[in-house]
Parts: C-alpha cells; sequence; structure tokens
C-alpha cells in the first residue's frame, strides 16, 4: 500500500497446517501405533517505511509443535531499519519475544542485527 510518494505499508500473512503420520514402536512382539499430527500454525507480518530510508514494523507468529502435545508457542517482534544512500546497504535492529507454550517453560528475548549488502541489479563498473 502506498501512503505518499516516498513511503509505503507492507502486509504479509500466512497459514500453515502439517498433516503427518508417524509409527510408534512399543514394546517388542506388538503392533505399531500410528499417531496423526496435524498441528497449524501462522504469522502476521507488518513493515511501514515511512521513508526511502528508514522502516519500522512489526510481526507475530503462533504454532503448535509438530509434537503430540496440544502446546501453543508464540512469537512478538519489533524492528527498525535504516538503508544507506540506497537499497544496496541497510542495517535493521529487531527485537524477538519468544513465549514457548509448555508450562514452567522461560520466555526468551532476543535481539538481532541484520546487515544486507548487494551489489544490486547493474552490471559492474569497468576501472
Amino acid at each position: 500500500l502506498w501512503t505518499a510518494p516516498r513511503s509505503c505499508l507492507l502486509l504479509q500473512a500466512e497459514l500453515l497446517r502439517l498433516d503427518r503420520e508417524e509409527v510408534h514402536h512399543h514394546e517388542e512382539g506388538a503392533d505399531p501405533g500410528i499417531h496423526r499430527l496435524t498441528p497449524w500454525g501462522g504469522y502476521v507480518f507488518a513493515d511501514y517505511a515511512f521513508d526511502s530510508r528508514y522502516d519500522v514494523g512489526a510481526s507475530w507468529e503462533r504454532w503448535q509443535p509438530a509434537t503430540t502435545a496440544e502446546t501453543w508457542d508464540q512469537a512478538f517482534g519489533l524492528f527498525a531499519g535504516l538503508a544507506l544512500m540506497e537499497e544496496t546497504t541497510t542495517f535493521r535492529l529487531g527485537w524477538e519475544h519468544f513465549r514457548p507454550g509448555e508450562a514452567g517453560a522461560p520466555a526468551v528475548n532476543t535481539v538481532t542485527l541484520r546487515v544486507l549488502y548487494s551489489m544490486g541489479p547493474h552490471r559492474a563498473h569497468r576501472f
């Protein structure tokens, strides 16, 4: 969504589902048991570039691990970014708060600094 000539809002969302059967071997000589796993998960992501060089955003995820437990893990994140001179070199500082669904499991906070450098779509210069 273009909100002005030099700013835009990017929205993304995805919903996923796993459908898998697993064979579990019990005692020797006994027939194996089959467990069907059908966990769900998804995310929502927003990135607002309020200038050609600056952007901020947020993300939220929620999913069930691929186990027989009926727990839900979730994560929430915020970020801010800066592009030097043009889009070929960008810096993004992000924070994410992860909360596992297991009772008594501690939450985890992560801070990351991401640096992306690319040559861009143009040909190399002749020297």
